[in-house]
Formats: structure tokens, C-alpha cells, sequence
């Protein structure tokens, strides 16, 4: 069972966990074209379960503090919010 128990690194915020490493590409490669830096991080590092290995994995989606705000309103006005 996926626990969610992540904190982002000083500097950075969690913007949401998305289902996998191909949703959280579409979303960041989204992002970056709106001029902001997000990141993705996999939520497997601390997990052995062979069910969270791989491409399938849930991955946290993270900007620094500062872009925030902005990338949590963009991402409300996108279709592509609406889809995850």
C-alpha cells in the first residue's frame, strides 16, 4: 500500500503525486514550457514492495517555493489539470 509521507527539500514545494513517471513527464515537460522548474521524484526510494518498482510508481511533483503559487494557478486553468 502506497503511504504518502514525503517532504519536499528546503526551498522546494509538493504540488501533487501523480499516478506515474509518464504523467508526471507530461505534466513537468507542460511546465517547463511555461517557463517554471518543476522536478519529479520517485516515491519508490524507500519502498521494497516489487509493486511500487518501475514506471508504474507514483512520483512527487515539486517547484521551488517561489513558483508555487503560479504553477498551482496554471495548472487549474490547463485542461491538463483536469485529466490528473
Amino acid at each position: 500500500m502506497f503511504i504518502d509521507r514525503f517532504i519536499p527539500p528546503d526551498g522546494w514545494k509538493l504540488v501533487k503525486v501523480l499516478p506515474n513517471y509518464i504523467i508526471g513527464e507530461l505534466i513537468r515537460e507542460f511546465l517547463i514550457t511555461e517557463g517554471f522548474h518543476p522536478r519529479l521524484i520517485s516515491s519508490a526510494f524507500p519502498y521494497t514492495d516489487p509493486v511500487y518498482m518501475g514506471r508504474g510508481i507514483p512520483v512527487y511533483l515539486i517547484v521551488p517555493e517561489e513558483e508555487f503559487i503560479e504553477v498551482i494557478k496554471v495548472l487549474e486553468e490547463s485542461e491538463i489539470e483536469e485529466n490528473y
